[in-house]
């Protein structure tokens, strides 16, 4: 790291991270250290180095990485301040249009994130920042930003009401349990409510007609059964007036056609032994 950040104070404690605000030495801009609480453990470490990995992908809407130590006696990384603070201020209250505009940019930050094959493991408005300007930053992948957050080891995490069913089971974190956090975040974000472990997530039966493709994509993203939910690329499909009827169609068709090529293949195999 070529800077030092000076006059650190405290600013928030996390799931296992304390948090301290400063000022770079070299340009004076506020930043926010943080540190790993639990330093002692082993699956901690192992834990907070994937945060400092992921985040130093430097993928679009993503927390940008500013400098780090995982080798530390207490490992740390340095992040911008983003004053705008986290999206949760903001349930309830966004109009129709900002809210498909959100829903959008995360689908966006999602589905570029499991493209470059990773995982967020909690995806929640109080882990999704805003800069002055206004754009949306995710952070603290793998959850380690709340204190009502659980890290079971370093392949689940979560943070109830947010946490897809079988993730809160035990199961690990993984793609379709982001898309799960997505539609419960989804959910705060339309209904102004922290939803609970466990909740039926389905604002449909609600009154939010001017949103009936956002109420859609929270119900199939919060679907309880993982095989039944989209993925972020469908889900930006749906925002784009595809219909999930037909992305559900188009899946039967695909899977018809594996099979089909499979068989023809076993028969292909086995009159090539028959031959022989």
């Amino acid at each position: 790291m070529n800077f030092q950040v000076l006059n650190l104070r405290v600013f928030r404690s996390g799931g296992n991270g304390d948090l301290y605000v400063g000022h770079r030495s070299d340009t004076r801009d506020a930043v926010v250290v943080k540190f790993l609480r639990e330093f002692h453990l082993p699956h901690s470490r192992k834990a907070f180095a994937r945060e400092v990995r992921l985040l130093g992908r430097k993928l679009h809407g993503i927390v940008p990485l500013l400098g780090s130590d995982s080798t530390a006696d207490r490992p740390f990384y340095v992040m911008p301040y983003l004053k705008g603070g986290s999206l949760s201020q903001y349930a309830g209250r966004l109009t129709g249009i900002q809210l498909r505009a959100v829903a959008a940019d995360l689908a966006r930050t999602l589905a570029n994130l499991h493209a470059a094959n990773d995982l967020h493991g909690d995806f929640k408005p109080d882990n999704i920042l805003l800069t002055e300007q206004g754009e949306l930053q995710v952070a603290d992948p793998l959850g380690n930003g709340s204190l009502v957050t659980i890290l079971f080891s370093e392949n689940r995490g979560g943070t109830p009401g947010y946490m897809a069913p079988e993730i809160a089971a035990g199961a690990s974190i993984s793609r379709p349990g982001d898309v799960y956090s997505y539609g419960a975040t989804l959910c705060q974000m339309l209904t102004g409510h922290v939803p609970q472990q466990g909740q039926w997530l389905d604002p449909k039966s609600r009154a939010f007609g001017n949103t009936p493709e956002i109420c859609e994509i929270i119900s199939v993203c919060c679907h309880a059964d993982p095989n039944n939910r989209p993925s972020m690329q469908e889900v930006l499909r749906m925002l784009s007036g595809t219909d999930w009827a037909v992305i559900q169609a188009e899946r039967k068709q695909r899977r018809e056609f594996a099979t089909a090529a499979g068989v023809v293949g076993v028969l292909l195999l086995l009159g090539a032994a028959l031959s022989s």
